[in-house]
Parts: structure tokens; C-alpha cells; sequence
């Protein structure tokens, strides 16, 4: 009786140390997978003693205390608050620092280093509902013209900050405008074309245009209008109501009103 309980005891030890064994396996792989991860990492950076590093704690601080974004300038010719059909909301506000706003007043190309582009965005009551920033830092992302982009909640709190991949990716449409949407700052400008929606036709139906220019409708008419391409849609347009996109890749877009499918169709060639 005795040699059993002792072979059974045995036993169950052999378990408890297998167990123990698979365990440590499984931490050591979930380890191994953490220290494996890609994590970008900024370039060799050069910051002016006198300028924030591209961290969001830091470049907060930095436009709301030691130098007050509020008494800058706005971007040269946009109204304090401007519609906007982006993801940032309905309204925006921009403002610019002083070496950036020289930048962009002279068709520059590209902004200098220590520029910094505050955005407000508002939605359509006028509420301030996000505060993003971006930031440029010698040698920070040169892959993306050294863009440090961060975004803030109303009271400060840091949404987003560093080398945000949707950011990235959205302004990559126009890195040759130095990833900015706001306005040309080139001597070449991007093109805007206008399409009117005037008695249920696109008025023109048909255009061609390059990568990086933008088309925005204007519905002129008193029904609704739905500008839907695939890969653009605007929401349901009232009589002088407006929506822009951006087209970033070549092809040929067919695209129609949702609402008068029928009647409504139009055509746009994006060539490179």
C-alpha cells in the first residue's frame, strides 16, 4: 500500500515539473516575440537649444507656455475659422510660426526646420474638440521630410505623438507640398478643379487631372446630392454645399450620385 502512494506521489511530481517546464517555454517566448518587435526609432535629431525635442509633453509645454501659439500668426490667407471637408472636423483654425509662415508666404518648397503648423478643430457648433500639431525636427523621420506629428484633447492630454503612421499616410498624397494640405507652398501648385452638380448632371461629367490635385463639387441644385466614386464619398449634399478629395493615385474614376444613380454619373483621370 505504502509503494503506491509513493509511486503515485512520484507521479504527480513528474506533472507539476512538466508543467512548470511548458510554462517558463511559453514566458520565454513571449519574450523573445516582445524584444523582436519593430519599433521606429527617430534619425540622429538636432534640436536649437532654444526648441523643443519631438516629444509631446515637451512641445505642448512649449506652445502653450513659453511661446503662447494663440499670438501667432494665422495661415497666410485662411480665415480664423475655416470649413473644412477633411477627417478633422467641419471647422478648423491654423496657426503658423513666424519661420514658417515666411516659408509658405514665399512659395518656399518646404518648410524650415523649428517650423511648427498648430491646427484647431472644431466641430459644427463651434466646440474645440482636438489640438494637433506638427513639428519639424532636423534628422527626426527623414523618410517623411522630418515630421513630428502629435494630436491633444481640448485640456492637453496627448492623443497621438511621434511618427503617427496614419498621419503619415494620409499626407503622403502631397509630399511633394512637404505632406501639407492647408495650401500650395510650392512655385508648381497642386491643381483644383471645380464640379458643379446643376440639374442632375456634373457639370463637367468628365476631367482629367494629375496625382495630387483636388477636386471639390458644389451641389447648385435644391435636391440632396451623394458624391460616391468607390473609394470617395461625400455625405448627402444640400444646395451649396461642398466636397473636396484629394487623388493620390493614378486611374480612372467612375463615380455617380447615390441618390440619382441613373441620372447623376460623372468620369475623372488621375494621370501621374
Amino acid at each position: 500500500m505504502k509503494i503506491g502512494i509513493m509511486v503515485f506521489l512520484v507521479f504527480i511530481a513528474v506533472i507539476l515539473v512538466a508543467g512548470c517546464a511548458d510554462t517558463q517555454d511559453q514566458e520565454d517566448l513571449v519574450t523573445e516575440d516582445t524584444d523582436t518587435q519593430d519599433t521606429p526609432e527617430p534619425d540622429s535629431v538636432s534640436v536649437d537649444p532654444d526648441m523643443p525635442e519631438p516629444d509631446g509633453e515637451q512641445v505642448y509645454a512649449y506652445i502653450t507656455e513659453e511661446n503662447n501659439y494663440k499670438r501667432w500668426s494665422l495661415w497666410p490667407l485662411k480665415e480664423e475659422i475655416y470649413a473644412s471637408t477633411s477627417i478633422h472636423g467641419p471647422l478648423l483654425t491654423t496657426y503658423v510660426s513666424d519661420d514658417a509662415e515666411t516659408a509658405i508666404n514665399e512659395r518656399a518648397g518646404v518648410l524650415p526646420y523649428g517650423s511648427i503648423i498648430v491646427r484647431e478643430s472644431y466641430d459644427a457648433d463651434g466646440e474645440l474638440r482636438e489640438i494637433g500639431v506638427r513639428y519639424k525636427v532636423q534628422g527626426y523621420d527623414s523618410e517623411h521630410n522630418d515630421w513630428f506629428w502629435a494630436a491633444y484633447s481640448p485640456d492637453g492630454e496627448i492623443i497621438v505623438e511621434g511618427m503617427v503612421d496614419s498621419c503619415q499616410e494620409c499626407h503622403s498624397v502631397v509630399a511633394d507640398n512637404d505632406y501639407v494640405y492647408t495650401s500650395y507652398i510650392t512655385d508648381t501648385p497642386f491643381q483644383e478643379v471645380e464640379v458643379d452638380i446643376r440639374d442632375y448632371s456634373f457639370e463637367p461629367d468628365s476631367i482629367t487631372i494629375s496625382v495630387g490635385d483636388t477636386v471639390t463639387w458644389t451641389n447648385q441644385d435644391s435636391a440632396v446630392h451623394i458624391v460616391d466614386g468607390g473609394a470617395f464619398r461625400s455625405s448627402a449634399l444640400s444646395q451649396g454645399e461642398s466636397y473636396s478629395y484629394t487623388f493620390g493615385r493614378e486611374g480612372r474614376y467612375s463615380y455617380m450620385c447615390t441618390v440619382h444613380p441613373y441620372q447623376t454619373t460623372g468620369q475623372i483621370i488621375v494621370t501621374g
